[in-house]
Order: structure tokens, then C-alpha cells, then sequence
């Protein structure tokens, strides 16, 4: 009589901590998810002040090589910002205009005319 408790004993220990992972796991997921749309939305603001003030940006993008990233500089061209990306027009040749997705962007740099340099990364 006495093993039947005990079995029931672990096997309750078990499923209460199966149940408790899944529900950290399912609760941790859509904090990462609410992080990283502030982490955006502050991105936007920032790009968004910067237009305002024609600041040179320096963006440091990801890119599909693990070990690689990509630099580009220049300023935004447009009057808004677009929710998922950016339009730069590119310092070295000034008739060319890239549009970069924001989830791309790791660090950025901006300089503003009056000479403060601001700096932030994901």
C-alpha cells in the first residue's frame, strides 16, 4: 500500500514541473516578443528625431554570415518613418537611396549638426 502513494507522489511532482516550464516558457516568449517592439519602436523614435535634425546615422546592420555585419552611412530621406523600414540616403554617393528593414539594425550612431553624438545598440 505504500508504493502506490509514492508512485502517485513523484508522478504528480512530474507534471507539476512539466506544467511549471511550459508555463514560464509560454510567458517568457511573449515578454522577448513585448522587449524587442520597444526595442523597435524606441529605434523608430530615434531615426525619427535624427530626421528631424539631419543627423549623419551610422548603422551597423546584421547580415546572413554569422561573423559579418555591414556599416552604412548616411541620412533618412523621407518626411515619416515606415513601421518595418528606413530609406538612407548613402554619404559616399549621394544618388543612391537604400532601404533597410529595422529588425536589421544592430547599433546605430547619430550626429547631429550642432556635434552631439548619440549611440545605442539592441
Amino acid at each position: 500500500m505504500e508504493k502506490k502513494p509514492k508512485v502517485l507522489n513523484k508522478l504528480g511532482k512530474i507534471i507539476q514541473l512539466y506544467s511549471a516550464t511550459l508555463l514560464d516558457t509560454f510567458l517568457s516568449d511573449d515578454h522577448d516578443k513585448r522587449v524587442e517592439k520597444e526595442k523597435l519602436a524606441y529605434i523608430q523614435l530615434k531615426l525619427q528625431e535624427a530626421k528631424g535634425q539631419n543627423s549623419l546615422l551610422v548603422l551597423q546592420l546584421k547580415t546572413e554570415k554569422v561573423d559579418k555585419f555591414e556599416v552604412l552611412v548616411g541620412w533618412v530621406v523621407g518626411k515619416t518613418i515606415n513601421k518595418d523600414q528606413i530609406a538612407i540616403r548613402l554619404r559616399n554617393n549621394s544618388q543612391l537611396t537604400r532601404m533597410i528593414s529595422l529588425n536589421r539594425i544592430d547599433k546605430i550612431s547619430i550626429l547631429t549638426p550642432t556635434g552631439e553624438n548619440v549611440k545605442f545598440a539592441r
